[in-house]
This record gives structure tokens, C-alpha cells and sequence, in this order.
């Protein structure tokens, strides 16, 4: 039976950021499925930008949740960005066989470690109540944190289809302190599988020094991979086929481990 891989996507964006990788999986016998959250299927009306503005991280974890129990078998997750943080959620339920965390976005109790975070921290500080409505960062910004991996051409083409967000969704992920909720708290004891974290040596928004904070703390069930020369957009970076076969590798280690 194939091993299903369910690949989850990060903020302001959707399946298509995942295709890549999702092709290369099932060249190599995987089958892999790509959900969208919520409102993340197509350009917002203003109907859906409303609904959109009072969505939750825990929202979409439902709607990943409730994408996983339709499969036979727990699958692997592979999350990047906001998708690692509701991988681990995910996996705190036990219904993932593995997961895999690229790029994933820090959690609650994951302090900053580089100025560059404290900087993007700050720019949505100068957003004014961004929580309360919905939120695309600006080119420059997305270039600088997101897509600095990218040629200028290739940076305007991924840009122009990325979607507003969750005002609340970020106010979760980098104000974590002030989230009574705890929407992001991870009860690591409770990820009993396999986890590989891939964290790209110049992403600035989640740097590797943040990362292996993260990392450590599942101890021995993690394998962290350093990714020299990668930014944080590494599923649509132009060497992204190294660290799909990377994953690929990893994975099918699990099939014969887990």
C-alpha cells in the first residue's frame, strides 16, 4: 500500500506552493494529497475576506484534522511555515506517522533569536490592529524574508499569487505572548513519531538558530537538517529538488522503521 503524504502550506498561500514537492513524492510511490485551509482555495470575495479576518490557527487545524481522518492510515505531514506548526498540532493527536517541518514557524514559548525577527515583529506592530481584519505583506517585505532566494521575476510571479491572511492567524503565530488561547502550544511529549525539522540556512523570518530551538524539543525524535543556501520559500527555490529528495529519503525510512 502506498504511504499517503498529506503537504500542508504556510500563510498567504495555498496548495500550489506544495506542488513541487508533491510531484516529486509520488514519482517515487507516495501518495500525496495537498488541502487548502479555508478560504485559501481561490481569490477572496468580500463575503470570505470577512469569514477570513476571524479564522484561527486552530480553524485550520481542524481543517487539516478533518482532512486526515478521511485517509486510511495516519500519513506523513510535511508542513512548511505556518503548515509545521499544524503538523506538530496534528501530531499531538496522534494521526501522523511522521512529520516533516520546513521552515516551520516558531510556536509558543519559541523566542527570537536574530535581529531579523525582531524586525518583521516590528512591522506588524506598525500595521495598527492588523488582528482585527486580514493582512498581505508588501512586496518588499515578502522579498526580503520570504522570497530573497528568488530572481526578481520570480519573486513578482510568486507575490502576485499570494492571498491576504488571518490578521488573527498572525497575531497567533508572532505574538504568541499575548495569545491567552495558547493557539500555538505544542505538547511535545505527545509526538510520538518521527520528526525531521529542514530549516534553510538564509531564512530570515525562521533562521536556523530558531529552528533547532524547536528541534530540541523532541531530543532523539528529531533529525535537524541545516539547508545551506536555501531562504525560507524552499519548496519554490530554484534548487528545490534537494531538499524534496532529501524528504523523500527521510520518509521512506520511515516506512520501514515506523
Amino acid at each position: 500500500m502506498d504511504t499517503s503524504v498529506v503537504l500542508i502550506h504556510g500563510t498567504n498561500a495555498g496548495p500550489w506552493t506544495m506542488s513541487k514537492f508533491s510531484r516529486y513524492f509520488e514519482q517515487r510511490g507516495f501518495r500525496c494529497y495537498s488541502p487548502a485551509y479555508r478560504h485559501h482555495d481561490k481569490q477572496p470575495s468580500e463575503q470570505t475576506s470577512a469569514l477570513l479576518a476571524e479564522t484561527s490557527i486552530a480553524d485550520y487545524v481542524d481543517d487539516i484534522v478533518e482532512f486526515v481522518e478521511t485517509l486510511d492510515t495516519a500519513p506523513i505531514l510535511v508542513g512548511h511555515s505556518l503548515g509545521g506548526v499544524i503538523a506538530q498540532k496534528v501530531a499531538t493527536m496522534g494521526l501522523a506517522r511522521a512529520i516533516v517541518l520546513l521552515n516551520s514557524s516558531v510556536n509558543w514559548g519559541i523566542l527570537p533569536t536574530t535581529d531579523q525577527e525582531r524586525a518583521l515583529g516590528k512591522m506588524f506592530m506598525r500595521a495598527g490592529s492588523f488582528w482585527q481584519g486580514t493582512l498581505l505583506p508588501d512586496f518588499d517585505t515578502m522579498a526580503k524574508f520570504g522570497l530573497n532566494k528568488l530572481d526578481a521575476n520570480e519573486q513578482r510571479r510568486v507575490f502576485d499569487r499570494l492571498l491576504p491572511e488571518s490578521g488573527r492567524v498572525m497575531f497567533e503565530l508572532f505574538f504568541w505572548i499575548f495569545d491567552e488561547n495558547q493557539t500555538t502550544k505544542i505538547d511535545y511529549d505527545s509526538v510520538t513519531c518521527p520528526v525531521l525539522m529542514v530549516s534553510g540556512a538564509d531564512d530570515l523570518a525562521i533562521p536556523p538558530s530558531t529552528a533547532r530551538l524547536i528541534a530540541d524539543q523532541y531530543g532523539a525524535r528529531a533529525t535537524f537538517h541545516e539547508a545551506e543556501g536555501f531562504g525560507h520559500y524552499l519548496t519554490l527555490e530554484p534548487e528545490w529538488k534537494k531538499i524534496a529528495e532529501l524528504c523523500s529519503n527521510w520518509m521512506n525510512e520511515q516506512k520501514t522503521t515506523v
